[in-house]
């Protein structure tokens, strides 16, 4: 799905007008109660607008939220109220040089998207249950990541622990070979979702306070994360080099047969994509480029044909 939320956002009017809906803006999520999450890679925004007025809904809700820079500033100038993480003597006290670049070169680049639309959200409610969907900037989910992690290695730094302390590279290696192989981290879409996906299968043996165990989590996950992204990079690569054997596979599954609009296309696409590679999402522009083969675009034709006849000869004479 793309990722230009000023395109997605300047549409949802547009959407929920052709499918009946009343557009009102609001905040979306936060109450109690029974929720439904509409995920991204399988749903856009004008496939939400379809299945909410399918489902019966009147209004769809909409949210923006813009990037706040200023939370990135863990190192205050001039604040004498300092986060409690930097409390002391002053704010570089325990703190090495290197992790105040590394948060210097994180805030700088937080600046060059101050205020910019980081999600698009919206909802809508059917007997009682609220369906969100959600969709991200990319930078903001890596930005975000990064702060996560930068936070976790600044508050360790506090405790000032011995180096004694940090996880045996072997063992960082051996679990970050095992998160790139699951398919729960393979496909999840941002840093937070895989970190839940590796706590949830790789739980702490001490409890929740087992520093060890965290730190290690974390530097194998990131380990993970890249070797993901690299697999991906390949294999979507060799698809592309092959897309018409690719095509074949798609129309001979018939994954196509029964999918007559737009959006369930790249919805469907998607999955299959997604399964076809063992959990790695596909970008928006293979999608495309699949959908646009000959003999996927001579299935369409065809599709199109036999239901214009099918309508012709249900019409009464």
């Amino acid at each position: 799905m793309t990722r230009d939320l000023r395109k997605v956002a300047d549409a949802l009017p547009g959407a929920a007008s052709r499918h009946g809906l009343q557009l009102i803006s609001a905040s979306v999520g936060g109450a109690d109660g029974l929720r439904a999450a509409l995920s991204p890679d399988q749903y856009d925004a004008e496939a939400v607008a379809q299945l909410a007025a399918a489902c019966g809904a009147r209004i769809l809700y909409g949210d923006l939220d813009h990037f706040d820079a200023g939370e990135f500033d863990v190192f205050p100038a001039d604040d004498e109220d300092e986060p409690a993480l930097l409390t002391g003597d002053s704010a570089d006290n325990g703190v090495p040089a290197a992790l105040r670049q590394r948060a210097d070169k994180l805030l700088a680049a937080a600046r060059r998207h101050a205020d910019a639309l980081e999600a698009v959200r919206i909802a809508f409610v059917v007997e009682g249950v609220v369906h969100e969907w959600e969709m991200s900037a990319a930078w903001a989910d890596d930005l975000n990541a990064q702060h996560e992690v930068l936070m976790d290695d600044l508050q360790q730094a506090r405790y000032e622990r011995p180096e004694a302390d940090e996880p045996d590279p072997l063992d960082v290696k051996r679990l970050a070979g095992l998160l790139q192989k699951m398919p729960a981290i393979i496909s999840a879409g941002t840093f937070s979702q895989r970190r839940d996906a590796a706590e949830e299968a790789f739980p702490p043996p001490n409890g929740d306070d087992d520093w060890h165990h965290r730190r290690l989590l974390q530097q194998a996950l990131t380990l993970a994360q890249q070797a993901i992204a690299q697999d991906a990079a390949d294999i979507y690569r060799t698809i592309e080099n092959a897309l018409d054997d690719t095509a074949a596979r798609l129309l001979s599954q018939g994954i196509l047969d029964d999918v007559h609009d737009a959006p369930a296309r790249r919805i469907v696409t998607t999955d299959f994509l997604t399964e076809l590679t063992g959990g790695h999402r596909p970008k928006p522009r293979t999608v495309t480029l699949l959908l646009g083969r000959p003999a996927v675009k001579d299935f369409l034709t065809t599709q199109k044909a036999a239901a214009k006849i099918q309508t012709q000869q249900a019409l009464p004479l």
